[in-house]
């Protein structure tokens, strides 16, 4: 079984240990978010494997489905990947991507037929649990800035580790930065067969996903900057695979990725104190530009040499700027055709990009940075990419 054990029994002992540590910063929602984790996360994988199991006796032959060439975006947190995987994703002719219910709440095929039997139970009687579902994804998103985030939008799929404890996400939203330490180096960090295990799970995963949704001819898609550390394990477990990784100027991308995580800290009821001020907040500053610094040359070092309809490295600048042309370049690279459909489709979807304001303000002075000092950490980046400095 997959299922990391020793990983959650560790994450246990060390937040056990932080009982009493003031620096720890708890607070009586960060104490009820741990309570909550306890109560609702071992019985809910329990279900969740009994349905995985009951997959191999229901749809044996999802084990059969080859996951033939899939698309993967990568890339640092808050470089683009989230805008160009929605934009991707719009080519349904080509492309089968997961929606968050299905990466968090059904990473079954079992689970994901009895949630739509409910939803359609659900649309016969008027859609009282649509409603209400919408109505809380609404308040949600009027108290998170960075980006629109609901059950039935496409997302992240590195969350599918969460289902065996081995997901980057744990310990770096927690708070238990050593814990997420080994994922962020994940190539270089953690022992070979532990690295297989996991992406021998995450390709089970996205075979139930393409034999419940019957995808035919289409490629798998993904949006997981989580991948980018891993890019070895990735492409020994799939070795067709084609890589796109956005690059952002580190002067937006690092201080844009410490607010994400501030803000992360705050839901989970960690102190909302600046990133600037002593103790974890330093730590947790450090942490970002340490793993920012590795995803950039890691990435690059690995993508450099793959042949050039394998990876395609995207300028953050390229695509805010010019959305569909920027497809349009990665396609050519990949090979693809844009049909008529989603190329009318890409056209309203730029247009509506264009007139986006992004509510997330953020600085280098509120992270605790400056600009000399990311320029100087940064500064193979900025010369290969021309991002300016000043």
């Amino acid at each position: 079984m997959p299922f990391d054990f020793g990983a959650f029994f560790r994450f246990t002992a060390r937040l056990l240990s932080r009982i009493g540590d003031r620096d720890f910063g708890w607070t009586a929602r960060r104490a009820a978010v741990y309570l909550a984790l306890y109560l609702f996360y071992p019985p809910f994988e329990l279900l969740t494997w009994l349905h995985l199991l009951l997959d191999d006796l229901l749809f044996p032959g999802y084990r059969r489905v080859e996951v033939a060439a899939p698309v993967f975006i990568v890339g640092n947190f808050r470089s683009g990947t989230t805008f160009l995987h929605r934009l991707l994703a719009l080519d349904r002719d080509r492309f089968c991507t997961m929606q968050m219910w299905e990466v968090l709440l059904a990473p079954s095929i079992l689970q994901r037929k009895l949630v739509r039997a409910l939803a359609a139970l659900d649309r016969r009687l008027g859609s009282p649990l649509g409603r209400r579902l919408d109505a809380v994804e609404d308040q949600w998103q009027e108290e998170n800035p960075m980006h629109r985030v609901s059950l039935r939008a496409p997302e992240e799929d590195d969350y599918l580790l969460l289902h065996i404890w081995s997901a980057l996400t744990i310990g770096l939203s927690s708070g238990l930065l050593e814990a997420a330490a080994p994922y962020t180096r994940f190539d270089g960090a953690l022992p070979r067969a532990r690295q297989d295990r996991i992406l021998a799970f995450y390709r089970r995963c996205l075979q139930r996903h393409l034999h419940a949704h019957g995808t035919g001819d289409r490629r798998y898609l993904a949006k997981n900057p989580a991948l980018t550390p891993k890019l070895d394990a990735v492409w020994r477990r799939f070795p067709n695979a084609r890589i796109l990784c956005l690059v952002r100027s580190p002067l937006e991308m690092v201080p844009s990725f410490a607010h994400m995580m501030q803000f992360s800290y705050r839901v989970l009821g960690a102190p909302a104190r600046g990133l600037g001020a002593p103790g974890e907040s330093d730590a947790l500053r450090d942490f970002v530009v340490d793993m920012a610094c590795h995803w950039y040359s890691h990435a690059l070092e690995r993508l450099d040499g793959a042949p050039p309809d394998r990876a395609v490295l995207v300028r953050y600048d390229d695509l805010v700027a010019d959305p569909a042309a920027t497809v349009a370049r990665i396609y050519e690279r990949l090979g693809f055709e844009i049909g008529p459909a989603y190329a009318g489709l890409l056209q309203a979807e730029a247009a509506r990009a264009r007139r986006y304001r992004s509510r997330h303000a953020y600085s280098l002075e509120g992270a605790g940075l400056t600009r000399e000092g990311i320029v100087d950490r940064f500064r193979d980046v900025f010369d290969r990419f021309d991002f300016p400095t000043g």
